[in-house]
């Protein structure tokens, strides 16, 4: 019952999730917030220079679980500048992208070997991250697409959707 009672729940947070979009800081459940400010404090570290951090969007549907984590998100570098004494999480009055700054992608994940991994990278630069973010225990593989499923079945293969 205690199982079906949080699968119940799960459903509900993703279905007002969907409704809402994945952009909005404040509407996201606080376990997601949790791992978001922890790319946000990383990103803030090490990017950025003298002007803050901010969230922009959850860029894949977030998985939680007993197993582990995976939340990617992207991130800009705004116009304020950062205030020790406001911290590095999200602060609302700072939603203009300062110009001409690359994307921010922060993946927060769980490694194989249990250690959590906050790895912050410009857009431009995941691709050559891949090795790093490779090593987190729950791949993420996207949602499901009807040309991965094979012909005749419901059961689903990874890989080329498109292959013959």
């Amino acid at each position: 019952m205690c199982a079906a009672l949080k699968l119940l729940l799960f459903s509900a947070v993703i279905l007002q999730l969907s409704a809402q979009g994945w952009n909005n800081y404040r509407s996201l459940p606080e376990d997601y917030r949790t791992h978001i400010d922890k790319a946000l404090l990383s990103a803030n570290k090490k990017m950025g220079g003298p002007y803050h951090v901010a969230f922009e969007k959850v860029l894949f549907t977030p998985t939680l679980s007993e197993d582990g984590l995976y939340v990617n998100v992207r991130l800009f570098v705004t116009t304020c500048k950062k205030n020790h004494q406001k911290g590095f999480g999200h602060r609302d009055e700072c939603v203009a992208q300062k110009p001409k700054t690359p994307w921010i992608n922060c993946l927060v994940c769980t490694r194989g070997n249990g250690e959590e991994l906050i790895d912050c990278a410009k857009q431009a630069e995941v691709d050559s991250r891949r090795t790093i973010r490779d090593e987190c225990s729950v791949y993420h593989h996207g949602p499901g697409m009807a040309l991965s499923l094979k012909a005749g079945t419901d059961e689903q293969t990874f890989g080329c959707s498109g292959c013959v």
